[in-house]
């Protein structure tokens, strides 16, 4: 007699999906570092400029040459800004997706729990069985002998 565990499929199931949230969690982790390399190249940007802003001041330099550094400089604020949105985003996103991944690794335990108890059980029918059969052997022989 052969084991067949009866929710083989759905394991398999919760099994892939484990997988699937994996690969979507380390997806978004990828992003979100993405995300923080881009803030840091902004951010030494921003100081380089800011120096350049100091030296050509002290040079003597146009105002309107500033008001562009400075302009130049807002924006560069404002995307680092709307980075620190996007990670926000992305940082919520991942939480979901670890609390799914949670669920789902709970959910596969259970079964796998399930599938360990129902191979003890089918081991112990098993044994049940063959103790049965020598019994009808030991039972046969005797009455044989007699």
């Amino acid at each position: 007699m052969k084991y067949k565990f009866r929710f083989e499929k759905i394991l398999e199931i919760k099994e892939k999906l484990e997988e699937n949230k994996k690969m979507e969690i380390n997806e978004i982790n990828n992003v979100i570092n993405n995300i923080k390399f881009q803030i840091e190249e902004l951010n030494k940007t921003k100081e380089a400029k800011n120096y350049e802003i100091k030296e050509t001041m002290n040079a003597g330099t146009s105002i309107n040459e500033i008001k562009l550094m400075n302009e130049f400089i807002h924006l560069i604020n404002m995307k680092i800004r709307n980075l620190f949105e996007e990670l926000k985003l992305a940082e919520n996103k991942l939480d979901v997706k670890k609390n799914e991944y949670v669920q789902i690794m709970r959910e596969k335990k259970t079964f796998e729990k399930i599938k360990e108890k129902d191979i003890v059980k089918f081991n112990e029918k098993i044994k049940k069985e063959e103790e049965k059969f020598v019994d009808q052997i030991v039972t046969f022989k005797h009455s044989m002998g007699n």
